[in-house]
């Protein structure tokens, strides 16, 4: 399973495959704070004005499956080490993850989900901190690539389009190697 929470994935990927956080062959996942995110920032109000659209699509996981004793548990050692301080071997300086963070870090942890995250150093802190539980992280792209593989839907011109807008709206970068094999299962180009 994939826990999204990099609300701009989820802005490509709910328009492509609406039924990424209901039908368990997409093998996505959410929460309740990236839920709310997504529908009550005025600058998303703006910029995404069709996300209402989809709101009976987002389903998040509930909470018991949120707040597990693992769950509890990990957050509280997330909150003590960072309390502590503790340095970024990339940038040398302290991780300073919000709440959320925290909790999609406990989350993801404690039930073995990969992460698709724009957040690169919440990431990087899951990465090196419990690098031996932690599943690692996807982008955009390679969650798109991995359903293509698993042929859950047919490429169009539609959904080309939504790719086309989503580069418009100046989103991330998708890693290289993501973008090579998109072109390989779709024989397109990712719009740069």
């Amino acid at each position: 399973m994939i826990i999204l929470c990099d609300t701009s994935s989820i802005f490509l990927l709910l328009r492509i495959a609406p039924g990424m956080f209901t039908d368990p062959r997409y093998e996505c996942v959410t929460i309740q704070e990236v839920h709310d995110e997504i529908f009550r920032t005025q600058k998303f109000k703006d910029k995404y004005p069709w996300r209402f659209d989809f709101k009976p699509k987002v389903r998040c996981l509930g909470y018991s499956d949120v707040h597990s004793r693992s769950y509890e548990t990990l957050y509280e050692m997330i909150n003590l080490s960072l309390e502590s301080g503790v340095i970024d071997a990339v940038t040398g300086h302290d991780f300073n993850l919000s709440r959320v963070d925290k909790s999609i870090v406990a989350c993801a942890l404690a039930n073995k989900y990969k992460v698709a995250s724009g957040d690169a150093s919440l990431c990087r802190y899951a990465g090196q901190e419990f690098g031996e539980i932690f599943e690692g992280s996807v982008s955009a792209l390679e969650v798109l690539n991995g359903w293509l593989e698993k042929k859950l839907f047919v490429w169009n011109d539609t959904i080309q389009a939504f790719l086309n807008d989503w580069k418009i709206q100046n989103e991330a970068s998708q890693p290289p190697g993501a973008v090579k094999r998109f072109k390989e299962l779709t024989g397109l180009s990712f719009p740069r």
